[in-house]
């Protein structure tokens, strides 16, 4: 242990450039994270400088390679380095002023090289191309590649986070990532310069457990804290995983970005839980994947409210490609902005009114199947033997009559 500190310790100093962009505490990050995936690190690098050699000198037991997009600083690099790993980022018409504005749909129009695709990285550092002025290339193809080539186990550092165009298409693309987001700024003195670490999961690289999911802003997730901290608490009861997804940095309202992320779970072959931040699951609730097993032959599974339609606060999606529930909660998506039928509408700017209305049509009404109430309770009536209390309707009046702690019922640990 020793002789791998101070082998860290030498070759920083030997090979530690002042003109280097990173500072050397962002540099110290990236370093531990190389030397923790040794021997046979695979590190990417997008964009060589005078911080190229420090990366491969730190990873001699594996395997470094960059990306540059101008061919100048290759051969610039190369002179002192030559021995240096590197290719040349394929030509595009993107630049910073073009680019801020692309979907991830626009950007797959520019896919993966195939030598980057084929290999697993266990670091990806996103430094280039150049980002500074409206015609440099910018970083949205470079970092759309990341977020391709990121297993769930790959640690992504994306330099300039503070910059808006490298902000905006980091958290497009790995807010929903599922591991830990960590902003590593330059330095005290310099604290206003960014960088994003996206930390790679120790454990998680094939993880296809179930999920239990909530969305919530930070003050809505404050304000129902005991419900997020019960769904916590449950999740790892039952050997889960747990998501509390802040959905600001969607383009969509809360209540469809709610959907937004669950699909993108159900594509991974994962069944998912989804359950609204007021919904508190008690101490009693089954795990819930003994109903997709008892009731193999369904895909959504939902509970009836007080007015006897479906209510989306809490809903049981079955994962896979060939899931209808994947396709309904699309086609939700897709029709968002279509007038609801009367007889079917909860509200103007959420979801419920067009699950209620598209869980009537085919295949989706064979592939659902409606479960016990006490899934889905939101009556004060009986509470106490509910599987999830979901404040809403009448159960959130008597919350405000009864505040936590004033009556005999304790949220759920």
């Amino acid at each position: 242990m020793q002789s791998d500190k101070q082998a860290l310790m030498d070759i920083f100093k030997s090979t530690f450039d002042q003109r280097m962009q990173i500072s050397p505490y962002q540099a110290q990050t990236i370093a531990n994270t190389i030397l923790g995936r040794a021997p046979g690190c695979n590190v990417l690098v997008f964009g060589v400088g005078h911080d190229s050699k420090l990366w491969s000198s730190l990873n001699a037991t594996g395997e470094t390679h960059f990306v540059e997009s101008s061919a100048e600083w290759i051969d610039a690099v190369r002179k002192d380095h030559a021995a240096l790993s590197i290719s040349l980022l394929p030509p595009s018409n993107l630049t910073v002023a073009n680019s801020a504005t692309l979907s991830v749909s626009d950007l797959s129009r520019y896919p993966v090289p195939t030598n980057l695709a084929a290999k697993k990285w266990d670091v990806i550092l996103v430094d280039g191309p150049g980002g500074y002025s409206p015609s440099d290339p910018g970083r949205a193809r470079t970092i759309y590649w990341a977020s391709l080539l990121a297993s769930p186990d790959t640690h992504v550092f994306i330099d300039d986070y503070d910059r808006p165009l490298e902000r905006h298409f980091t958290d497009m693309l790995f807010r929903d990532r599922g591991t830990q987001r960590v902003v590593l700024t330059n330095s005290d003195y310099l604290p206003y310069r960014k960088m994003l670490w996206s930390v790679g999961s120790p454990i998680d690289g094939g993880n296809q457990s179930p999920v239990v999911l909530s969305v919530a802003t930070g003050d809505y997730a404050e304000q129902w804290r005991f419900c997020i901290d019960s769904q916590y608490s449950y999740a790892r009861r039952h050997n889960y995983e747990y998501r509390c997804i802040d959905p600001s940095g969607s383009q969509l309202h809360p209540k469809w970005a709610k959907l937004e992320a669950t699909i993108k779970i159900l594509e991974q072959g994962r069944d998912v839980l989804l359950i609204d931040a007021d919904a508190e699951i008690t101490k009693q609730c089954p795990p819930f994947a003994q109903l997709t097993k008892q009731h193999a032959g369904s895909d959504i599974y939902f509970v009836r409210g007080i007015s006897g339609r479906p209510n989306s606060g809490v809903l049981i999606l079955r994962g896979g490609s060939n899931s209808a529930a994947t396709a309904f909660l699309a086609e939700c998506l897709d029709r968002r902005t279509e007038k609801v039928p009367l007889e079917d509408f909860v509200t103007p700017d959420g979801e419920n009114g067009h699950v209620i209305w598209i869980l009537k049509e085919e295949p989706f009404k064979t592939a659902s199947i409606e479960i016990d109430r006490a899934w889905n309770w939101s009556i004060p009536e009986n509470a106490d033997r509910a599987f999830i209390r979901h404040y809403t309707n009448h159960l959130r009046d008597w919350l405000r009559e009864n505040p936590l702690g004033s009556g005999p019922r304790q949220p759920a640990q």
